[in-house]
C-alpha cells in the first residue's frame, strides 16, 4: 500500500492518456505543486453523482501550460497505475490523501487475442476517421502499437462517463476489448450513414444561391 494526493474529479483518467487540468482550488494548487516539487505523482478518482469511485489512476505532470500571477495553473497530466483506494484522510494535508493498493491486469500480454486487439483497433480506427475528419491522424492507432489498446479506444471511442470508470476496473484487457468491439460494432452504422448523407450534400453539384 502507499500513500498519495487525491484529484477527484467528474472525470476517468487512463493510464498513458493525457488530459488538460485548470487548477484553481487553493488545495488542488497546492497539490499540484507539492508533486511537481517532489517529482511526485497524484491520484484522480472519478466522483459521480457525489459518489467517489475506489478505482483511480496515478497521474504525472507532464506539460505546465500556463502559470497564472495568483497562482493558478493549466496543466497536462499523463496517466500511469491504476489503484484501488483503501482508505481516505482528511487533515493531514489541505487535499484528500488516500491509501491506494496497485493492480494490473490479471491476464498477460501474450494471452491477450490478437485477432480481437486487430479487429477492435480496425472498427476504432473507421470511428476516428468518420467522427474526426481532417484530423484522424491525431487518434488513429496503429495495429502494431505496444499500448493497451483498449485504454486508447476508450479515450475517443465516445463513451460515458460510467461506461468509462468500468473499463477501468476491468483487470482484463481481453474483457475490455470485447465490451468495446461491441460497443463500436453497434455505433458504426448510424455513424456510416451520417457520413453517407454528408457526402451526398457536400457532392451534390449545387452552388449556393445568393438572391433575396
Amino acid at each position: 500500500m502507499e500513500k498519495i494526493g487525491l484529484f477527484p474529479l467528474n472525470i476517468v483518467v487512463f493510464p498513458d492518456s493525457s488530459v488538460p487540468l485548470h487548477i484553481f482550488e487553493p488545495r488542488y494548487k497546492e497539490l499540484v505543486n507539492t508533486a511537481l516539487e517532489g517529482h511526485r505523482d497524484f491520484g484522480i478518482n472519478l466522483v459521480d453523482s457525489a459518489r467517489l469511485y475506489q478505482t483511480g489512476c496515478t497521474v504525472e505532470v507532464s506539460e505546465i501550460s500556463r502559470r497564472y500571477p495568483d497562482g493558478r495553473l493549466d496543466v497536462v497530466v499523463t496517466g500511469k497505475r491504476r489503484y484501488t483506494l483503501r482508505s481516505l484522510r482528511e487533515g493531514e494535508e489541505s487535499y484528500y490523501v488516500g491509501i491506494v493498493d496497485y493492480f494490473g491486469d490479471d491476464d498477460a500480454d501474450e494471452s491477450v487475442d490478437a485477432s480481437l486487439r486487430a479487429e477492435c483497433i480496425t472498427l476504432y480506427n473507421e470511428l476516428v476517421e468518420i467522427v474526426y475528419p481532417g484530423a484522424a491522424e491525431e487518434y488513429v492507432l496503429d495495429i502494431v502499437s505496444t499500448v493497451t489498446a483498449s485504454f486508447v479506444i476508450a479515450q475517443k471511442a465516445g463513451l460515458d462517463i460510467l461506461r468509462k470508470q468500468e473499463l477501468l476496473e476491468i483487470r482484463s484487457e481481453t474483457r475490455r476489448l470485447e465490451i468495446l468491439q461491441d460497443y463500436i460494432e453497434r455505433l458504426l452504422p448510424d455513424l456510416r450513414e451520417k457520413r453517407r448523407l454528408q457526402d451526398v450534400v457536400m457532392s451534390d453539384g449545387y452552388i449556393p444561391n445568393h438572391r433575396k
